[in-house]
């Protein structure tokens, strides 16, 4: 198919925080280099008539958005100096109260101290959509072409130089075939294609495959966050609050904890992270947020507010064990795609928007210099290891380790690493879906356990197609399933078998249902794939690696606004 090509110089693949930060540092190193040149004190030639370019696969910047709460402001302070005094209308309140529990199936009992590294006081509190939408406004007040609503099909290539992206068809049927609103894709060809595309990113995984990037890493690991907003009676959240929890719902085998912030007006965020390496096959985080909720310490707090947003996220916790190779020839990865996350703080967006800056400095230098290899996009990673990102993320390289045999091992080994160091060692561990034991292992000849001990009201406990509503997401459903299944014989037979098909608990938006079909007499995989949210749970947690996510239609998918 001949395609329409649009050349630009740099393109950031991803509306989050990492390639925001990273354009925006990218313009105003060109705007100082050519006042530099003008003014004698530095070599020309200047930097003219340069395009940097942003897309999104979210219809617009920052609807994709449902991470952040307390924001560790150091890289925004180096980005934007003067960011306070510029109306950061993303700033909700800021921490003045906070609180670590240990929760207990009835009880609850407040820690005199919060952990190390976990204090917040005096930070932001913070709506992640409305940060980007605010940084989005200063990229393209600087220049940056904006282009949300556009997701990345494919990497263009020149020999094994990244070239640019492909952006996905649009108007296609659910057989492949083109209908009377087709609209072809189009090649971005760039000199430096920047990836942060956030947690499991499909370009990102193109190109780390091809080019056996994480050969010396450890494999990329995850938490699913599931998340809600609740609106409470008028006047009644009056402080910036933040509320950190372990223990229940989850059992001492399964690593994870609870936040709860209050956010401006009357409103409360609730969050559970979840490791997708949890051996229960029955693991459903979304069910499991709704038992958080209904436990005495969380209905006193929140029990009188109504659920008015909802959604879930992928987030990388594997840290500086996982980060793989960061360049190759025309490309650099960035934030949360290369697993910029701190696992002990649960922090990533001050550490996606350094990094973003710091390949923009990469491509700046490879624009400056005329070349896009390897070895002039390596001074990424150089500057990386030279910055406040490795100090702060190296001393935690095993904290996802320290986790592998349980929660109370996990919590004396770090405490150990605290008095003694992490060792000059990455203890090596294995990816998410190889830890899921069998059903017979965990729950005997039973099967999976009933979810029936919740009685859902569609106001506090909510279902989760209730909650999927929630969400705002859309898509066109005469569009082929972006989750695509490799082999569906496996689900009716194997899978149901041998784990009791998780997928139909594991996803946060019921996109995977087992029906009866009445002419096999059996039940088979069906998929709603207009409910997804883009989490990529099955793709990452599936234990036979055979459901793949990709992005739909741009511009489809979770509305999320104010999470």
């Amino acid at each position: 198919m001949e395609r329409e090509s649009m050349p630009v110089d740099v393109l950031f693949v991803g509306g989050g925080p990492a390639c925001l930060a990273g354009a925006i540092h990218l313009m105003d190193l060109i705007r100082l280099h050519n006042e530099a040149v003008d003014a004698g004190k530095a070599e020309g030639p200047k930097l003219e008539e340069l395009t940097i370019a942003l897309m999104e696969k979210g219809s617009e910047i920052g609807s994709h958005a449902v991470s952040g709460a307390v924001l560790d402001p150091r890289a925004l302070n180096e980005l934007i100096p003067d960011w306070k005094e510029r109306d950061p209308n993303f700033v909700e309140r800021h921490v003045e109260e906070e609180t670590f529990v240990v929760l207990t199936e009835k009880m609850a009992f407040p820690a005199p101290l919060m952990p190390p590294g976990m204090e917040d006081h005096g930070n932001p509190i913070i709506s992640i959509a409305k940060l980007q939408k605010w940084l989005a406004a200063i990229a393209e007040e600087k220049g940056v072409m904006m282009f949300p609503g556009f997701a990345g099909a494919n990497l263009l290539w020149d020999g094994e130089t990244v070239k640019g992206v492909q952006t996905g068809d649009k108007g296609i049927d659910r057989h492949g075939n083109p209908r009377d609103t087709f609209e072809a894709g189009i090649n971005i060809e760039a000199k430096v294609t920047i990836l942060g595309e956030g947690p499991r990113g499909t370009l990102t995984r193109q190109l780390i495959n091809r080019k056996g990037l994480d050969k010396e890493s450890q494999p990329m690991v995850y938490e699913i966050g599931v998340k809600e907003v609740l609106e409470m009676p008028p006047g009644t959240v009056k402080k910036g609050e933040v509320i950190l929890t372990l223990g229940y719902p989850l059992d001492l085998d399964t690593f994870g904890g609870a936040f709860v912030y209050s956010m401006g007006g009357d409103r409360y965020a609730i969050g559970l992270l979840v490791e997708l390496g949890a051996k229960d096959p029955a693991m459903d985080a979304h069910y499991l947020l709704q038992k958080l909720k209904n436990h005495p310490y969380m209905r006193k707090k929140l029990g009188a507010g109504k659920v008015v947003k909802y959604g879930a996220k992928a987030v990388t916790v594997g840290g500086w064990a996982s980060i793989p190779t960061l360049y190759a020839d025309g490309a650099m990865i960035v934030g949360d795609s290369a697993s910029f996350l701190n696992p002990a703080r649960i922090k990533g967006i001050h550490l996606s928007m350094k990094t973003g800056m710091l390949a923009a400095e990469a491509a700046f230098e490879s624009l400056r210099r005329g070349d896009n290899k390897a070895d002039v996009l390596k001074l990424y990673k150089e500057k990386v290891d030279a910055s406040w990102v490795r100090e702060e993320m190296e001393p935690a390289k095993n904290f996802h380790s320290y986790f592998d045999k349980g929660v109370i091992g996990g919590m004396f080994r770090v405490g150990l690493s605290l008095v003694l160091g992490p060792g000059k060692d990455i203890n090596p561990f294995h990816a998410d879906y190889e830890h899921m034991r069998k059903s017979a292992a965990v729950h005997g000849s039973k099967g999976l356990p009933a979810r029936d001990d919740l009685s859902y009201d569609g106001s506090y406990l909510m279902d989760k197609l209730t909650d999927v509503y929630h969400s705002g997401t859309r898509h066109d459903e005469h569009q082929p399933a972006h989750l695509h299944v490799v082999d569906t014989e496996v689900c009716a037979t194997t899978c149901k078998e041998e784990y009791g098909n998780p997928c139909t608990r594991f996803c946060p938006a019921q996109v995977y249902n087992m029906e009866m079909n009445e002419q096999t007499h059996r039940e088979e995989l069906r998929i709603d794939f207009s409910n997804c949210v883009h989490c990529k749970t099955c793709d990452i947690r599936d234990p036979y690696q055979i459901i793949t996510w990709v992005p739909p239609e741009g511009g489809n998918g979770p509305e999320y606004g104010i999470l």
